[in-house]
């Protein structure tokens, strides 16, 4: 795995970018695994605008999967991980709608959800390039704390930790009104992806970023056991990368 650390976030983000870009333009008929968070919706911001300014780079043949969606929650609300995804990213550019998938988190049977959301991954090839976010408890996806890397798509309980962090203001105003879980894809399936990216900013990560390189690959930091994927990037700001010590990894200073 690669190690990538950049000046600041929007470094990272554009690092991430341009991962996305040639990854598309090499192979136009690209399977996504895409995540929300505020450094990634840097980088879909980004990606619009080269759209825009490119007649080389489309979007139109590619598929995307979603890595999670909060539960109970209707796609068109504005808090939504598909709202989110539509409004910085699939509608502005030439995506078919139909080939951009998001779990229903307001779906009547939660467990059929899940279940038909791993075939349609199958069903399309697996994942070529899987980005995700890093959370403060060392979930990816919302595979929170005691994921293994056999779970599937699934429903999951968020941690009182992660309750916090979605409960400050930027999407959910308060505890009273965060879900209290999400569908999430499964560490199996982001395991079977052909190469994975993560992407972690700001100094509130440095404490993730340090459990997921400094402790023996388990559970307890879901994120540490993406280490054994065979292509792993993680890219890094400054401030996310501030606890480290010295990785056991190749690291690469931008």
């Amino acid at each position: 795995m690669g190690l990538v650390i950049c000046p600041d976030a929007d470094n990272a983000a554009m690092r991430l970018t341009e991962w996305i870009e040639q990854a598309v333009l090499a192979k136009p008929r690209l399977v996504l695994g895409l995540a929300c968070g505020r450094t990634l919706g840097t980088a879909y911001s980004e990606l619009v605008k080269r759209y825009h300014a490119s007649s080389d780079l489309t979007f139109r043949h590619a598929t995307c999967f979603n890595t999670d969606e909060f539960l109970g929650v209707h796609p068109d609300d504005p808090r939504s991980a598909r709202y989110f995804m539509n409004t910085t990213f699939f509608k502005l550019c030439d995506f078919r709608l139909e080939n951009t998938h998001v779990p229903r988190g307001d779906a009547v049977d939660i467990t059929a959800e899940c279940k038909a959301y791993d075939h349609y991954i199958a069903a399309s090839g697996g994942l070529d390039l899987v980005v995700l976010g890093l959370g403060h408890n060392g979930h990816v996806g919302f595979n929170e704390p005691g994921s293994t890397l056999r779970s599937k798509t699934r429903p999951v309980e968020f941690t009182a930790s992660t309750m916090a962090a979605l409960s400050d203001g930027s999407r959910f105003r308060d505890l009273s009104e965060t879900p209290d879980g999400a569908i999430t894809m499964g560490l199996s399936s982001l395991m079977e992806a052909k190469h994975v990216v993560l992407i972690a900013t700001g100094i509130a990560k440095a404490q993730a970023v340090y459990r997921m390189f400094e402790r023996k690959p388990g559970p307890s930091v879901p994120a540490s056991q993406l280490l054994q994927h065979p292509n792993l990037s993680v890219v890094v700001d400054r401030d996310a990368a501030s606890s480290l010590q010295d990785p056991d990894v190749e690291v690469q200073h931008v």
